[in-house]
């Protein structure tokens, strides 16, 4: 047969996201990336047929599979008609011809996906088939004009000369849905009534606060156990226990309350409770004696109630709301704590050797320092606590480092990770065995989810003391992402650069950031701050690496981006980059985060730019060998400790502690 005439285009995405959008109307795929046959074959056994699931950003792919190089000849093959799939995928053999294959199955209706090799040349071509090739960064999509064969190689060919002459077009890919948030009501009613109240409370009256989650079109992976917390001003924090069914709305939950007896605005948080976890946030405003009231959405951490399963495995929680928080532990009632006063301590940022480390006596001073403001700040908040008992017991019970988030509605003034829950005041104290296991010329080693030592009485000073070495510590201020991509192609870093930091730093950084990643994975280029906004516009890296000075970003001008049409939307819809800085960024965390990122890496104070690469080069590595961004950071810090740094203490996770880069990482 001669060669078939076709037309070519380019597509963002991956050659499996294509077959999601076109499995319904096409009855033959030809494909020649082998990272999507290695998707569906996972686990395949030799000579049988399988069956795999694939899930794309559109939606999950139901394969029959079936490689078609283990077999002789077409005799030898299992049924494979009658397993249940939407397409059936083969892969292609070269010592006998597949087409009788292909065609018997199209002939039943089942469409095929056929992976070959790119010379290779395929019969059977028809207006029915999508030819796909892989041309980084794009997949290239051939639609035959007429019957014949193809070869994909000559579909590559024709679509790269098209793209040089500037006529190549583009089908992009349909953007998945964004979930519509499951609806959390709540009401203010008279006792007894089935009705809310309309204007204002009367003072001393007795009112019921309902809260009621809607149905949503996601199900549940099962019924789900929620608590319900009514935290008023002034009033005993109280909780009720409801179960979220699987598949449909929850109960309507509700707390009496007396309003108080003199004109007032009245306000509360109303919460709810995955565990330890606040999953969503709204503060309840009840205006006595004049007003409406209102019930105004604040924080939540999932927008359909169908990710928060693994929040169980979360052992407490701070919800921040201004000037105090709300502590959760275990199956505790939650209560408040006050944060007035509480700063940040001085670091010690300077007298770093060469190797970013500190001799023994200095490490020792360095973190003793840190502990007795880290005691004072864990005294002040959680004096006579059982929290500490709490964390090593379940890390002993696990084997794991205990769980702790840190939902933020408004900015904390706390440094979370330099909380120090062992006593420690001024005056002689001994050094646990840790200090010296895991300091600078220690033994180093594994390390354990809690101290090997267990005796910690007295003045003692021990780095699991601290909540940044002894915990998994997450401060995500939005809803979580547990993947920055679901396409199994290799990671890529792209590292932006402010013209205005020192070059020799920046090009010993960059060196540094290789060293420990794949080179080919980083990219980076000189930016400046007004530039940055278009170089961030694509979805084209899994981790976005800023290399800027202090204060030379700021809130407003990420809005900009998104306000002035220089940023798409949705903006990073579906490959969903971690950020990661090498200075402060804590007011750009919530614009990045709501226009897409998955997450914020940053120090929460300067530290010193000659070691910012050596840091995020152990960041990186560890995401990259499929390390959740939690446990990455707290084993950097302990790296970090190995040569008498402290400042791994510095670094906040505004992300999931679960965040992977892929799947199954």
């Amino acid at each position: 047969m001669a060669p078939v005439e076709f037309t070519v285009s380019g597509g963002e995405g991956s050659p499996l996201e294509h077959v999601a959008a076109l499995a319904d109307r096409v009855s033959l795929f030809v494909v020649t990336d082998p990272g999507g046959w290695a998707q569906v074959s996972r686990g395949l056994a030799v000579g049988r047929a399988g069956s795999a699931a694939v899930r794309t950003r559109l939606r999950t792919l139901r394969f029959a599979v079936l490689d078609l190089r283990h077999f002789a000849s077409a005799d030898g093959l299992p049924p494979i008609s009658d397993v249940p799939a939407d397409v059936v995928a083969l892969h292609d053999t070269r010592t006998w011809d597949s087409a009788p294959v292909v065609a018997a199955l199209r002939g039943l209706g089942r469409p095929v996906v056929l992976f070959t090799a790119v010379h290779a040349w395929v019969s059977g071509v028809d207006p029915a088939t999508v030819v796909l090739g892989w041309s980084t960064p794009h997949v290239v999509l051939a639609a035959p004009v007429r019957a014949g064969e193809v070869r994909v190689e000559d579909v590559l060919w024709q679509f790269r000369e098209l793209e040089r002459r500037g006529r190549a077009g583009f089908v992009p890919l349909p953007q998945p849905p964004v979930p519509d948030d499951r609806a959390v009501t709540v009401v203010v009613a008279l006792p007894g009534a089935t009705e809310g109240v309309a204007g204002a409370l009367r003072p001393g009256a007795d009112y019921e606060v309902w809260v009621h989650v809607g149905a949503h079109a996601t199900p549940l992976p099962g019924d789900l156990e929620l608590r319900a917390v009514l935290a008023m001003s002034g009033r005993a924090v109280r909780t009720e226990t409801f179960v979220l069914p699987a598949d449909g709305a929850g109960p309507w939950v509700s707390f009496p309350v007396t309003t108080p007896y003199a004109a007032a605005r009245w306000t509360g948080e109303l919460v709810l409770y995955r565990g330890a976890v606040p999953v969503h946030v709204q503060q309840v405003v009840l205006p006595v004696g004049g007003g409406e009231w209102r019930a105004v959405p604040r924080y939540r951490l999932s927008r359909t109630f169908a990710d928060v399963a693994p929040l169980a495995s979360r052992v407490a929680s701070i919800l921040v709301v201004g000037e105090r928080a709300l502590v959760a532990a275990g199956d505790e009632v939650p209560s408040w704590v006050g944060l007035a006063g509480c700063g940040h301590p001085a670091l010690p940022v300077a007298g770093l050797d060469p190797w970013y480390g500190k001799d023994f006596p200095a490490y020792c001073a360095d973190l003793a320092a840190l502990a007795r403001d880290g005691a004072a700040l864990y005294a002040r908040l959680f004096a006579g606590s059982a929290l500490p008992e709490l964390l090593r017991r379940s890390a002993r019970a696990s084997g794991r480092p205990a769980g702790v988030l840190v939902a933020e509605v408004t900015e904390s003034p706390v440094p979370w990770s330099l909380v120090y829950d062992l006593p420690f005041a001024d005056g002689p104290y001994r050094l646990c065995a840790s200090v010296g296991r895991f300091g600078p010329f220690g033994p180093g080693g594994e390390v354990p989810a809690h101290c090997p030592v267990s005796d910690h009485s007295g003045n003692v000073l021990c780095p699991f003391g601290f909540w940044g070495l002894s915990t998994v510590l997450e401060q995500p201020v939005g809803p979580l992402v547990r993947q920055v991509s679901q396409t199994p192609r290799p990671f890529e870093v792209m590292m932006a650069v402010d013209p205005g930091m020192d070059r020799a730093l920046t090009e010993r950084h960059a060196a540094e950031l290789m060293s420990m990643l794949p080179p080919e994975a980083v990219s980076s280029a000189y930016v400046s701050p007004s530039e940055l906004g278009h170089a961030l516009a694509d979805e084209s890296a899994d981790i976005v690496h800023l290399h800027f000075r202090e204060g030379s970003l700021d809130a407003e001008e990420v809005e900009r981006w998104s306000h002035d049409g220089v940023w798409p939307q949705p903006h990073w819809p579906t490959r969903k980059p971690l950020v990661v800085a090498t200075s402060p960024l804590s007011a750009l965390v919530r614009p990045l985060v709501r226009h897409g990122a998955s997450g914020v890496i940053s120090p929460a104070v300067a530290v010193p730019q000659d070691m910012a690469g050596w840091v995020t080069g152990m960041v990186l590595a560890r995401l990259a060998a499929g390390f959740g961004a939690g446990e990455a950071l707290r084993l950097t810090r302990w790296e970090m400790l190995g040569r008498g740094n402290v400042l791994g203490l510095a670094h906040a996770l505004n992300a999931s502690a679960d965040l992977r880069l892929r799947a199954g990482g």
